[in-house]
């Protein structure tokens, strides 16, 4: 376009046409550097001002929209002072035209409609330049995740601005069409929620995962965008699984890979769809290792599980063998990778009493049967679980988060494993202190004595039963 004048601009305002005011340079950037030369000669914010409210028309046409004039004119003090090789220098003038058309979302006395699309364009493109600009926080002299804790605020902002209709269809719970803000409902929810664990604030997910539901008009999950859907069960199953929720952070991740599945035997497989199955997997395979339920590795998804630059069958032969040493060993190997993902600690933690789970499994099967009966020493627990966690290397290594905790060295260590099995349900047994043994019913098979890992998970931690609309 040759010789974009300010007519132009607001000709085009007026009209319902909103392309041009975005940050999108690839798309405006004629249009920006025309207008730019010309608002040289409206330095004056005061008299832009005036400008805009000679010239634009509100979409209400009688009413007057101070909000969106000042979104006007954000838009144009951004034209006028942009300088397009420096994001830094520009960023002020960026945030403060992004928070001006957040604003006004805030009013729904406006026919809102318009602005949506804009809004949704404008999101998607300012969050990658708040993380840029992050990302240089020392040269800049900000502060760490500055720019998207301010853009995570203002958008929060509109989240709590949006509140449910009160239809009759919702109050039957019957399907119904979703309008205005609230079709853009879902998006605020999963751009918040990943601003949240990008500035390392996963824990501020809470208000909004238990907002969500009450501020849909709709109580069909199903109705809100596919994608959309399988992006919050993803963040949902990442929330969970940092606050150790074990159970229910895999049923998200489990339910996200299924539909996942399914959607790649209906369509084409595309690039975007292999990385989503990888970054599901990511979390799914560890996460199902601790609840009992390990994938197999082979089948048409084995090549993904290959990608994932961690060793995951060699963690399970470790744990399913009792082998403690082992399973500390490959944590120890795959530490990077497993911080990165919010993983280590939560392995740490959850893996041992599954661990010695499958220990105590094999001394029953391999040795009780044979030489005890029904009773099982505690020496010999204890002689299992040094074997299991090598206490001999241990000893000889310095102390660190993988040989520091587990060190049997007496019978109340093996004491304290059949106590915590037994509490937890894994082990169905009595333990006789005095005479340092455990005893478990004659005549019974070692999968009864010793149910399995994922049935025990599920009656001990329930889902939580406000995820249960996410299934309508």
């Amino acid at each position: 376009m040759n010789g974009y004048t300010l007519n132009d601009f607001f000709n085009q305002i007026n009209t319902g046409d909103y392309a041009i005011l975005t940050l999108n340079l690839q798309s405006n950037g004629s249009q920006v550097a025309s207008l730019q030369q010309e608002l040289q000669n409206y330095k004056d914010n005061n008299q832009l001002d005036e400008l805009i409210e000679q010239k634009v028309t509100t979409p209400h046409k009688k009413r007057r929209w101070a909000r969106f004039n000042i979104m006007i004119l954000s838009f144009l003090k951004y034209c006028r002072d942009l300088d397009p090789w420096s994001l830094s220098s520009s960023c002020d003038l960026i945030m403060d035209f992004y928070t001006n058309l957040t604003n006004c979302l805030l009013d729904e006395s406006y026919n809102l409609e318009p602005l949506l699309p804009l809004f949704l364009e404008q999101t998607e493109l300012i969050i990658p330049m708040g993380r840029k600009l992050d990302e240089s926080y020392m040269e800049l002299g900000t502060r760490e995740n500055q720019f998207l804790s301010y853009l995570s605020s203002v958008i929060s902002k509109l989240f709590n601005s949006i509140k449910p209709s009160h239809s009759d269809d919702v109050n039957q719970n019957k399907p119904m069409k979703i309008s205005g803000k609230q079709k853009i409902l879902l998006f605020l929810v999963n751009k918040l929620n990943n601003l949240y664990f990008r500035i390392n604030s996963p824990q501020l997910c809470s208000n909004i995962f238990k907002n969500f539901p009450l501020k849909s008009s709709t109580k069909q999950f199903s109705q809100f965008n596919f994608k959309e859907q399988l992006e919050y069960r993803f963040l949902l199953g990442k929330y969970y699984m940092i606050n150790g929720r074990v159970s229910d952070a895999w049923t998200q991740f489990n339910t996200s890979f299924a539909q996942l599945i399914l959607i790649g035997q209906t369509n084409r497989q595309s690039d975007q769809w292999s990385r989503n199955v990888q970054r599901v997997l990511r979390f799914l395979v560890p996460l199902g290792i601790v609840a009992g339920k390990c994938p197999q590795f082979d089948g048409r998804y084995a090549e993904y599980l290959q990608r994932l630059k961690i060793n995951y069958p060699e963690l399970i032969q470790a744990v399913t063998t009792g082998n403690m040493f082992a399973v500390h060993g490959w944590l120890q190997r795959n530490e990077s990778l497993l911080r990165r993902d919010h993983l280590l600690l939560l392995l740490l933690e959850k893996l041992p009493i599954v661990v010695f789970r499958f220990l105590i499994k094999r001394l029953l099967t391999n040795v009780i049967d044979v030489e005890q009966g029904n009773r099982i020493p505690y020496s010999l627990v204890l002689r299992g679980l040094q074997y299991s966690v090598r206490i001999e290397a241990s000893d000889a290594d310095p102390v660190t988060i993988y040989n520091g905790i587990h060190h049997p060295d007496t019978v109340e260590s093996a004491e304290n494993v059949l106590v915590t099995l037994i509490n937890l349900g894994f082990l169905r047994a009595n333990c006789f202190p005095q005479m340092k043994l455990c005893v478990f019913q004659k005549n019974t098979p070692v999968k009864e004595v010793m149910p399995r890992v994922d049935q025990r998970i599920s009656l001990q931690f329930p889902l939580n039963q406000d995820d249960s609309w996410l299934s309508s």
